[in-house]
This record gives C-alpha cells, sequence and structure tokens, in this order.
C-alpha cells in the first residue's frame, strides 16, 4: 500500500456537487442436480450527489434502461416486473458524510406511485395471487423502514449507499453482519464481512477498498436441510453443511470525493454437490456517451 504514513484514511464524502452515470449489473445463477438457472438484470443509474447543510448529502438517484433477462419468467412476468420496478425509478435520500442512510425524502411520492402502478395492473392482472401481489406492495410502501431497507440491498443501490464508509487504521478492519434471504428459498442466513484498505494511489487519486465474507454461525442451517428435503435435493447429511466458497468485493473510490468509482462483489454458495447459488454484483462509472 501507498503512503503507510497517511493513517488513519477517513473515507466519507467530501465533495459540494457531483454527477455520475453507472451501469450496473446483477447476474444470479442457481445450480441444482447439475442444471443452471441463470437471472440478469441490468440498468444505467444516474447520481446526482450534493452537500445540504449540517454535513448531510443528498442522493438523487435515477434509474434508466432496465433489462431483465430469464428465460423462466414469461413476458407477462417480465412486463409486471418492470411496471413495479418504475416505482423506485426515481428516489431522493439524505445521508451522512458515511452515506449513512438518514431521511427517504418523497416517501409519499413512492405510495402514490405504488397506489397508481397497481390500479393500472389490476386491469391486467387478475386473481387471488396478483390481489395479494397489490396489496403487498402497497403495505410495504406504507412503511418506510421496509422501504429504506429494500433500498439499501445490492440488487437495489446498496452499492452506492454501502456501508463501508469509515475510518481506517493501517491494521485495522471494518467488521458487518448483512442478512441474506436468498440463498435458498425460505432460508435467513448472516454473512460476517470484513473489509480493509489495499491501496492508495495519489497519482491517480484512486483508494480501493477490499471486503471479504464468511458465515456468522451455524444458527439457520436447519432451515437449508428443510429446504432441501422440500425440493428433494439429495444431500449426504452426515457431511454436507452450508459452505460460503467465496465471498469477495472490492470498491474504488475517488479519493479526492470519495464517491464510488466502481463496486464489484461475488458471492458462490454452496450445500453438498446437488445445490450451488452464485451472485455477481457490478457497478462502475461511465461516461456521459455509454449512457
Amino acid at each position: 500500500m501507498e503512503n503507510n504514513n497517511n493513517f488513519p484514511i477517513n473515507i466519507s464524502l467530501q465533495l459540494s456537487f457531483e454527477r455520475k452515470f453507472y451501469r450496473y449489473s446483477y447476474n444470479e445463477y442457481t445450480i441444482i442436480n447439475g442444471k443452471t438457472h441463470r437471472s440478469e438484470l441490468n440498468k444505467i443509474l444516474h447520481v446526482t450527489l450534493q452537500a445540504i447543510e449540517n454535513g448531510r448529502f443528498e442522493f438523487h438517484i435515477e434509474t434508466f434502461n432496465r433489462e431483465h433477462r430469464d428465460k423462466e419468467l414469461s413476458l407477462s412476468e417480465k412486463d409486471f416486473l418492470a411496471y413495479v420496478a418504475r416505482i423506485n425509478d426515481e428516489i431522493k435520500v439524505v445521508t451522512d458524510e458515511y452515506a449513512k442512510l438518514k431521511i427517504l425524502k418523497d416517501l409519499p411520492v413512492l405510495q402514490e406511485k405504488s397506489k397508481e402502478i397497481t390500479k393500472k395492473l389490476s386491469g391486467s392482472y387478475v386473481g387471488r395471487h396478483a390481489e395479494n401481489s397489490f396489496k403487498f406492495l402497497n403495505a410495504f410502501y406504507n412503511n418506510g423502514n421496509m422501504v429504506c431497507d429494500d433500498l439499501l440491498k445490492n440488487n437495489q443501490f446498496g452499492l452506492i449507499l454501502h456501508k463501508f464508509y469509515g475510518k481506517y487504521n493501517k491494521e485495522n478492519n471494518q467488521n458487518h453482519i448483512v442478512r441474506y434471504r436468498n440463498l435458498m428459498n425460505n432460508t435467513v442466513m448472516d454473512i460476517e464481512e470484513q473489509a480493509q484498505l489495499q491501496s492508495i494511489d495519489e497519482k491517480e487519486q484512486l483508494i480501493t477498498l477490499s471486503y471479504t465474507g464468511k458465515l456468522s454461525s451455524d444458527k439457520n442451517w436447519e432451515q437449508f436441510y428443510e429446504e432441501m428435503e422440500r425440493k428433494q435435493i439429495s444431500y449426504n447429511k452426515e457431511k454436507d453443511v452450508p459452505t460460503l466458497n467465496k465471498y469477495e468485493g472490492f470498491i474504488l473510490f475517488d479519493s479526492k470525493t470519495k464517491e464510488v468509482l466502481e463496486h464489484n462483489l461475488t458471492l458462490v454458495f454452496s450445500l453438498g454437490e446437488n445445490y450451488q447459488k452464485k451472485f455477481i454484483y457490478e457497478l462502475k462509472e461511465i461516461s456521459y456517451e455509454e449512457a
């Protein structure tokens, strides 16, 4: 690492006004009994970030060119998901200097969009399942805490509004617990993330931070065994356990403003030889022309 004498390093937002475009992609692979199912989400994000009063910052995030690829979804299902995604196609949040979310602005606007979109969809999608989906959406957007938690997920805006801002010493690592509910259906698993500074390049004005993860405990393993039984996926009950085969991420910061320039995370989880889940999240700054 360059400039070891500059510790501690404070990675906090330091800017008055900035605008950036990002290309975001999310690939999810589910491998069951050797058969692979892939789901892919691509979109362009436009982020306007400005300093406001009392050391706080406002993120205005707009989403464009959303594309969802999944061969197991019908065109009707893809259209439904695309309409629902429009609720969050423009958000404003207020954070502190470490990008910790403090206020979700315009929550009433999101609530009204939810009502309008579900009303429009109700003309084309009928039946109990559709009705339950509409009720869930409207109830969801009436709960500000749930909406905020959702926006911070990696498949939403969590690669930008991440938890890795903070002060770093030469030998200091930051630890975080993140909860995953999509490693397998009907399961919950906590992963302990550990972050450390990888490099500081003053010439290129870049800071690179890397992080890894491990399963925090065996607390909910029984949920995974039960789901394997329900799905009739065979495994060795004597030796197979939930395993985090890979959990590696890195973030590239602008060393002056501390804005994210790039953020990638790869996660590989398995239980025995017949079940594997793989996530690849990628966020990268692009030019106006590329957007």
